[in-house]
């Protein structure tokens, strides 16, 4: 196989607790694409054991890919972020859905909606995302491709059942699924129950609100014939008393239901892929229930919803892929204090968000050359209705916010485009340069145009400040450049790659100058609060994969990220962003044994915002190990221990903890997992 099939090869087998990553193209060589494949119970040189991912959320299954990594505001609430950049400036497709978060701080983030026993696939594009791979790719993209129902299997009857405890905080996962099929037709029913308790650091500290219990259940129907096939899906999640340290609140409940249609269609030398979605999502969250909170007068609680409608239709013919995408989401979010009746905030009221797009995408080649040329057309609108607060009356500011937001002219429509080219040049057989240049643009959130009132809204940064938008937000503009080398020679492979953007108009909060902003933020405790606002910024870096086989046993393979942002015009750093770090696997293979020892390494992060206030962060290195047993073809046990030398770090991405009642301060670096052994099995019929 050439290497530009497999320079960025990490191969892994994920079943409840084991990974492995690869990389593969998608339509050309010249897009690169990182790729974590869900559990496939082999014993082979391409089901090497990466690490062990047996927590609850699977957006931890990230940290095995070269510039990626998550901000965790708590056990299950994990945000993607690609070389800096996170939030909604990735593209996220859940089974080829657009989700959207019903929280306004993102508690119910995309890759919360997902488990693991449903996943077949995450697909993170590596560099430049190709404009087919979401509406807005400013930040990069992720796919997550689930199970879907098999037809015409062999067999009609298959499943797979895994279940896993960790010790540090009594966690238990139950997970499984079921396959019915004939000639044409396939049913897939699934169940996941995910629970634990607040955990322990390498301390002995107990970290408060760190608890969770989430239920996830589905089915997907599909139908094939000749030159056509249809789908039908339906996604319940359920989530209740789960903590989020890292922010304001915690989750009380989130309850919602995914409906998904899909087809492919044959049309002579064109094919049809078609997709239709809607999601209902409700989401109660507050910061008294699962915290120590003496003040009743300061008790909150949070009710949110949204639903969302989605499409998306593809048409193909050789070098060229057509398409049409986009959604509409309806948000609403109203806070009150259960200990006082005549509290109330609308936050965000009957908010608009719709956006619709139309691309097309390109892939010629020519012997040694090979690209991807696309342009995506995207019209973005925005809308809300009128806000209002319960304490207007008797304070003049927040009147007076209230006032100017619902005289303002909220209605908002413009339009923004993505222009990418990435090509790759098989230098020698062993050798391949690609590299990749870009114009992308991102209409901003409705957090960022509509949060009105002083408030910690903000789509999960967590950095404790409070905000305001601005409803006459620029739209950010990108201007990115990515360029690699790929070498694999057998034994030995290295794909490093050096990237760089300039962001104009990037989205941020800065210092607020309204007295009434600031008279609000004061009586919050914050005597500095933010406006969302325009600024220009610049973020570029480098990383790596590689492995080295030592012999037929063992071999080495691993990781290396490096990302630096920046503010233009000012002394500062843009906020929440990884230090330098590197993975490094030993993996052992031998007749049914496989065993997989890494460490993880964090330089120290003090290249930190001030303007957000975000803390410096020590250094360190931790150890994982695990070790399976395939029993049978359709059998595997596992053990292992997350943190093995019991290692006190703070994950820098972590957050500031603002729990009350925990073993650490409010304010204080939120500390990490002591160690945890696990154990854990798959059973696949």
């Amino acid at each position: 196989m050439q290497l530009s099939k497999i320079s960025q090869t990490l191969a892994v087998v994920l079943s409840v607790g084991s990974v492995s990553v690869f990389a593969e193209d998608v339509n050309d060589n010249s897009i690169e694409v990182i790729t974590i494949e869900a559990p496939k119970l082999t014993h082979s040189e391409t089901a090497l054991a990466e690490g062990n991912l047996v927590m609850p959320d699977v957006a931890d299954w990230l940290k095995t890919v070269p510039g990626a990594n998550i901000n965790k505001n708590g056990p299950i609430t994990g945000i993607a972020q690609y070389r800096g950049m996170f939030g909604e400036r990735i593209a996220k497709s859940i089974g080829g859905q657009q989700i959207i978060s019903a929280g306004p701080n993102a508690m119910d983030a995309p890759l919360t909606y997902i488990n693991p026993i449903m996943v077949e696939s995450v697909s993170v594009y590596r560099g430049i995302a190709p404009v087919s791979s979401g509406i807005d790719t400013l930040g990069g993209a992720i796919e997550v491709n689930l199970k879907k129902a098999e037809v015409d299997t062999g067999a009609t009857l298959s499943g797979d059942l895994a279940i896993s405890y960790n010790d540090i905080n009594d966690a238990s996962t139950f997970a499984g699924d079921i396959n019915i099929s004939n000639e044409n037709t396939g049913v897939l029913l699934y169940l996941t129950d995910q629970s634990g308790d607040d955990y322990e650091d390498g301390d002995g500290n107990t970290i408060s609100s760190t608890k969770y219990d989430k239920k996830q259940y589905g089915i997907d129907l599909r139908h094939q014939e000749k030159d056509w096939q249809i789908g039908a899906t339906w996604h319940h999640a359920k989530t209740d008393d789960s903590g989020t340290p890292a922010l304001p609140m915690d989750i009380d409940y989130i309850d919602s239901d995914r409906y998904n249609l899909d087809g492919e269609l044959q049309l002579s030398d064109w094919q049809l892929s078609w997709q239709l979605g809607y999601q209902d999502a409700t989401h109660g969250m507050d910061n008294f229930s699962q915290r120590i909170s003496m003040n009743t007068s300061m008790y909150r609680y949070n009710t949110a919803d949204a639903q969302t409608l989605d499409y998306k239709f593809l048409l193909s013919q050789g070098d060229w892929l057509l398409g049409l995408e986009g959604y509409d989401a309806e948000h609403n979010s109203v806070i009150t204090n259960p200990e006082n009746m005549m509290f109330e905030i609308t936050n965000f009221n009957d908010v608009k968000d719709q956006r619709n797009s139309v691309f097309a995408q390109w892939t010629p080649s020519n012997g040694a050359f090979s690209h991807t040329l696309g342009l995506r057309i995207k019209s973005n609108r925005a809308d809300a209705k009128e806000v209002s607060h319960s304490m207007a009356m008797m304070n003049p500011n927040i009147k007076a916010l209230r006032d100017e937001f619902n005289s303002a002219d909220r209605s908002v429509s413009d339009t923004t485009f993505d222009l990418a080219l990435n090509s790759e040049y098989q230098w020698t057989k062993s050798t391949a340069i690609n590299y990749a240049v870009a114009v992308k643009q991102r209409a901003p959130s409705y957090q960022e145009r509509y949060l009105w009132v002083p408030m910690q809204a903000t789509g999960g940064l967590a950095d404790g400040k409070t905000y305001v938008g601005n409803i006459n937000l620029d739209n950010e503009t990108a201007y990115q450049f990515n360029v690699g080398i790929s070498y694999d020679e057998g034994n030995f492979a290295i794909a490093p790659q050096v990237f760089y953007q300039k962001v104009n108009d990037y989205i941020q909060g800065t210092p607020s100058t309204d007295m009434r902003v600031k008279m609000v933020a004061g009586m919050m405790g914050d005597d500095s609060p933010l406006e969302f606002t325009n600024i220009d910024a610049t973020l570029y870096g480098a990383d790596m994969n590689w492995h080295y086989r030592l012999n037929e046993q063992f071999k080495l393979s691993g990781i290396v990220s490096y990302v630096r942002g920046e503010r233009d015009g000012i002394n500062d750093d843009l906020y929440r962003i990884s230090p330098l770090n590197t993975r490094i696997n030993l993996n052992y293979q031998y007749k049914n044994w496989q065993s997989n020892l890494a460490v993880h390494a964090y330089t120290s992060q003090n290249k930190v915002s001030a303007l957000n206030n975000e803390k410096a962060s020590a250094g360190y290195a931790i150890v994982d190990w695990q070790v399976d047993y395939f029993v049978s073809s359709g059998l595997v046990v596992r053990a292992g221990a997350n943190n093995l030398l019991d290692k006190q770090y703070s994950d820098h991405l972590g957050g500031v903890n603002r729990a009350n009642g925990s073993d650490i301060a409010v304010g204080d670096k939120i500390t990490a997992m002591g160690r945890n052994v696990y154990l854990a099995m798959d059973y696949q019929f």
